[in-house]
């Protein structure tokens, strides 16, 4: 196959087998080439039967620091009898940002609608224009800050509503496109029930109330955590 020439000396073996192997199921048509490459994850840009854009999330298994990925895995009732060596954490890791975009999704986020995954290989919905991905919020100069915080706390609401906390939100992991707010990279997200769940929506809350700030957005951390849970804005 043409795609085995261009991608082989970039991902190895096994995530090339599992690439083909979500072709042949019809989750995946071609892939155009990548649009991010990082030492962990590798992002490329392809269509499936229908035409439609997709993303392809490849986590590398060698690269990856599966010691930091353990904590986020470990209490997660999803999870419980997964080994303790790489090749099963970052498999784990996997399923579990496909698992946490469906719930996402589901409760009505703005994220990628995921569409399949094997192994270390995500398949997911393509935001962005042709090949070029949507910008982050890091990326950007907003000029209705006040309009895309709402639509971002409404987000994470509708998340923890869902028994989901994302645990990496932030600036870096919210693309900007249409005008809306898209969160990505659900991958560290864990369960109401996980035991560090409440610690990470802190942490998300302290990260998203200090980028509004930078933008004169007045709120604050109590604030918007009381929204997120379910009370009055």
């Amino acid at each position: 196959m043409e795609e085995r020439k261009i991608f082989q000396g970039v991902l190895d073996e096994k995530s090339l087998m599992s690439l083909y192997s979500l072709m042949n199921k019809g989750v995946l048509d071609m892939v155009h080439g990548f649009v991010k490459q990082g030492k962990e994850s590798s992002v490329l840009v392809g269509e499936d039967k229908k035409g439609r854009k997709v993303a392809v999330k490849v986590y590398a298994i060698e690269a990856s620091d599966f010691k930091n990925m353990w904590p986020y895995l470990h209490g997660d009732e999803r999870f419980k009898n997964i080994k303790r060596n790489k090749r099963d954490i970052v498999y784990a890791w996997c399923a579990k940002e496909h698992q946490n975009l469906f719930i996402a999704r589901r409760a009505g986020v703005k994220c990628p609608e995921p569409l399949g995954s094997l192994n270390n290989v995500l398949v997911m919905e393509f935001i962005g224009d042709e090949l070029e991905p949507a910008p982050r919020l890091n990326e950007v100069w907003l000029e209705e800050p006040e309009k895309v915080f709402k639509s971002v706390l409404e987000d994470m609401k509708r998340m923890y509503r869902a028994g989901l906390v994302h645990g990496d939100l932030s600036e870096f992991n919210i693309l900007f496109w249409n005008g809306e707010p898209w969160i990505i990279d659900m991958s560290q997200g864990v369960l109401l029930k996980h035991p560090r769940a409440q610690e990470l929506l802190e942490r998300d809350v302290k990260n998203v109330v200090r980028f509004f700030r930078k933008y004169g957005v007045e709120t604050n951390e109590d604030e918007v955590t009381k929204v997120v849970k379910g009370g009055s804005e």
